[in-house]
């Protein structure tokens, strides 16, 4: 007889928030990504240390205006998550769906503005190791945020055909946990990426 020790979920309830599997497991996510983050962000700077000039000459930093504006509406798109929980926990499914569509659609505009940016940055990933780390932060943060779109509209959708109640809001719970995750990351992305290299 061989036992496996293990956790037996089959019990569990869908309803359950902090207890559950799928609570704890976007926990673990959002901590690896986090420490990929903190990963760039080191290798940012190990790499200017050993560069004569940081950017290269003749480079500029990505510019203020969009990733301002992105750091804005991302911000805002967290108001709306937190809105839309506040709307489920009341049992107002129409806030809960008025509130993930409009995170999703400051989101995609985030994308649009990001696509703008990455085609005015004036060099290529493969430029040189300045450009290499500034394409890798940004379009890591890009895809980021590409699945927070997903995963929320999915969750939209659903509000809308009235799926979600107060005690059946797991997947909401889960998924503003990671769009707080998603919009909070850019904070100290946008700092590293645009006024780093105009302070030191």
């Amino acid at each position: 007889m061989h036992s496996h020790a293990g956790y037996d979920a089959r019990e569990l309830t869908r309803f359950a928030h902090k207890t559950h599997p799928l609570w704890w497991g976007i926990l673990g996510v959002v901590t690896i990504e986090a420490t990929v983050v903190a990963s760039l962000i080191a290798s940012y700077f190990y790499l200017r240390m050993d560069a004569e000039a940081w950017p290269p000459p003749g480079v500029d930093p990505p510019g203020l205006l969009f990733p301002t504006i992105n750091l804005v509406l991302l911000v805002t798109s967290s108001g709306t998550m937190y809105w839309a929980g506040w709307g489920i926990n009341r049992e107002n499914k129409l806030v809960l769906t008025l509130g993930t569509s409009a995170s999703v659609a400051l989101a995609s505009l985030v994308l649009v503005l990001r696509g703008i940016e990455l085609s005015d940055l004036g060099f290529l990933w493969n430029s040189h190791p300045y450009g290499s780390i500034v394409w890798t932060m940004m379009g890591f943060h890009f895809v980021h945020v590409v699945s927070a779109i997903i995963g929320t509209a999915v969750v939209a959708f659903l509000a809308g055909i009235g799926y979600f109640t107060r005690e059946r809001q797991l997947g909401v719970v889960v998924d503003t946990l990671y769009w707080y995750f998603v919009a909070g990351i850019w904070i100290p992305l946008y700092l590293v990426l645009c006024w780093a290299p105009r302070v030191l």
